[in-house]
C-alpha cells in the first residue's frame, strides 16, 4: 500500500465520533436535509422514475429502500437511484476548490449501506464527515478537468472511504477499498462538456455505488492495487503532481461545503443572484446588452460552448449563464420549471440571450475559490445601465443558508401531492440521527409517500 492510500486509511478508520465537533456533525445533519429536499423536488419527473424502475430490477440478501416508494433495491442500486434524484435538480451542494463537485452525491449511497447494516445514526453522520474528507481532500490537491478527469472520481473514492467507516473496516481493509475504488472509477470530464446528457445527473450517484461496492469488496478481503496513486501508471501519472494529506487536527471538510438557493451549476449562482437584483429594471425587449462578469471556471463550464446559448434539454441549460441570466432578469427568478420544454423553445428567450455576452473577468479569476462572484451589467436600448455584484451567493459557507431556510427549501420543493405532514416528521429524524439506534425510522419516513 502506497504512502498516500495508507495515509488515508488510517485516518478515515480513526475517526473518532466522540472527537468530531459538533459543527460538524450539524453540517452532516443539514447535508442529509438538503438532500432529502433535492430528491423529493425531483421526484415527479420521468427521468428520475426511469431509473427508479431499473433500481426496482435489482434485489439480494442485503437490500435498501428506493426513496418515497419503498421498494426494495440491491444496496449499491437503491443509492444509485436515490442519488440521481437528489441531483437532478442541480440544487445539491458544492465543494469548491482546485476542482469542484457535489459531495452529497454520496450521501444517498451511504444510507442505503447504513441501513442495509443497520447502523446506527451516528455511524451514518462518520460515515458521512469521512467522505466528504476524501472528496474535499481530493478537490484540493487536483484541477480534474486539466486532466480530463471527472468530479465523479472523488464520489468513488470518498463513498469508499465513508463506508468502509460504517462497515468498521481496518486500515488494510480502508486502504484496499479506496484502491478498488479509485482503479476502477476515473471517470472522464467528457460528461459535462459540449451538449450535456442524461449522465450529468448519474454520474456522481453510479460512482457512488461503485465506491461502496469496493467498500463491500474489502470487507471479504479482496485487495486493490498496491499504489495507487503513486506507483506506475496511478492517478499521479494521470494527473501530475498533487499532495494529498488529511489533518485531523483541522476543522472537517464538509464545514466548507456550500448549499445551493438556485436550481443551475454552483458556478451560476452568483450571477442568478445578481440578476434577481436587475429583474424590473427593464423589460427584456427594451434591453440591449447584457454584460456577465466572472471567474475564469465559471465562463469555461456556462460561457464559452455555443450549446450555452442554445440549450436543447435541462441538463444543457443549467450549465448555461445566458439560459439562466435571461430567465431571472425577464421573471425575477429561477425555478425548476423554467427548464420545460416550451420554455427552451422559447423564441423571445433565445432572441433576449443572444444579446447576453459571458466574459472572464481576471481579478474575480484569481480570488476564486476564496470568492465565487459575479457581476452583470445591463444596459437599455435608450442608453441606462445598471449593474449588481454578487461576492458570495446565499448557501455559500460564507453566507450560508440558516437551519430555517433550509426548512423552507425542504418546503418550497415538496410535491403538493405528497402529504405535507410528513416534511415535520423527515426533519426530525434528521435533526436526531446522532441519537439515533439505527437509520431504519429515518428511511421509514421517507418511504411510502408515493402509495
Amino acid at each position: 500500500m502506497d504512502q498516500t492510500t495508507r495515509q488515508l486509511a488510517e485516518t478515515v478508520s480513526a475517526l473518532d465520533l466522540a472527537a468530531l465537533p459538533a459543527v460538524a456533525m450539524h453540517e452532516a445533519k443539514r447535508r442529509v436535509l438538503d438532500s432529502i429536499a433535492c430528491a423529493v423536488g425531483a421526484f415527479d419527473d420521468p427521468f428520475c422514475g426511469r431509473i427508479r424502475d431499473v433500481a426496482g430490477r435489482y434485489g439480494g440478501a442485503s437490500t435498501a429502500r428506493i426513496w418515497f416508494t419503498g421498494r426494495p433495491s440491491s444496496v449499491e442500486m437503491a443509492g444509485f437511484a436515490n442519488g440521481t434524484m437528489v441531483r437532478y435538480l442541480d440544487l445539491s451542494d458544492t465543494a469548491l476548490s482546485k476542482a469542484a463537485g457535489h459531495p452529497s452525491d454520496m450521501i444517498p449511497a451511504l444510507v442505503a449501506l447504513a441501513e442495509s447494516r443497520n447502523a446506527s445514526g451516528a455511524a451514518l453522520l462518520a460515515g458521512i464527515v469521512a467522505a466528504y474528507e476524501l472528496y474535499v481532500g481530493l478537490c484540493d490537491a487536483v484541477a480534474f478537468q486539466k486532466a480530463a478527469v471527472d468530479q465523479s472520481t472523488a464520489a468513488a473514492l470518498g463513498t469508499a472511504g465513508g463506508a468502509a467507516r460504517i462497515l468498521g473496516l481496518d486500515p488494510d481493509q480502508t486502504g484496499n477499498a479506496l484502491a478498488l475504488a479509485l482503479g476502477a472509477n476515473v471517470n472522464l470530464y467528457n460528461v459535462r462538456t459540449g451538449a450535456l446528457s442524461d449522465w450529468k445527473a448519474c454520474a456522481g450517484p453510479n460512482a457512488a455505488r461503485q465506491g461502496v461496492f469496493a467498500a463491500l469488496l474489502a470487507a471479504e478481503g479482496i485487495t486493490g492495487p498496491t499504489a495507487i496513486f503513486e506507483g506506475t501508471a496511478g492517478f499521479r501519472d494521470l494527473v501530475g503532481p498533487m499532495e494529498l494529506a488529511l489533518d485531523p487536527a483541522r476543522a472537517p471538510k464538509i464545514v466548507a461545503t456550500h448549499l445551493k438557493a438556485y436550481p443551475v451549476c454552483y458556478h451560476g449562482q452568483s450571477a442568478v443572484d445578481a440578476a434577481t437584483r436587475l429583474a424590473g429594471f427593464a423589460r427584456p425587449e427594451e434591453i440591449a446588452s447584457v454584460l456577465v462578469e466572472t471567474y475564469e471556471v465559471a465562463q469555461r463550464a456556462m460561457g464559452s460552448d455555443p450549446s450555452r446559448w442554445a440549450p436543447e434539454n435541462r441538463e444543457t441549460a443549467d450549465h448555461s449563464l445566458p439560459y439562466t441570466v435571461a430567465v431571472t432578469l425577464g421573471s425575477g427568478r429561477l425555478t425548476s420549471a423554467d427548464y420545460g420544454r416550451e420554455r427552451l423553445a422559447d423564441p423571445a428567450l433565445r432572441d433576449f440571450m443572444s444579446r447576453i455576452e459571458v466574459r472572464k473577468s481576471d481579478a474575480f479569476t484569481a480570488a476564486y475559490p476564496g470568492e465565487a462572484r459575479s457581476r452583470i451589467t445591463v444596459t437599455t436600448q435608450d442608453g441606462r445601465s445598471s449593474t449588481a455584484e454578487t461576492i458570495q451567493p446565499k448557501g455559500h459557507a460564507q453566507n450560508p443558508l440558516s437551519d430555517a431556510e433550509l426548512m423552507q427549501k425542504l418546503d418550497s420543493l415538496w410535491p403538493a401531492d405528497l402529504p405535507a405532514a410528513r416534511k415535520g416528521v423527515i426533519a426530525g429524524h434528521v435533526w436526531g440521527l446522532d441519537q439515533a439506534p439505527d437509520v431504519a425510522a429515518l428511511v421509514d419516513s421517507l418511504c411510502g409517500l408515493a402509495d
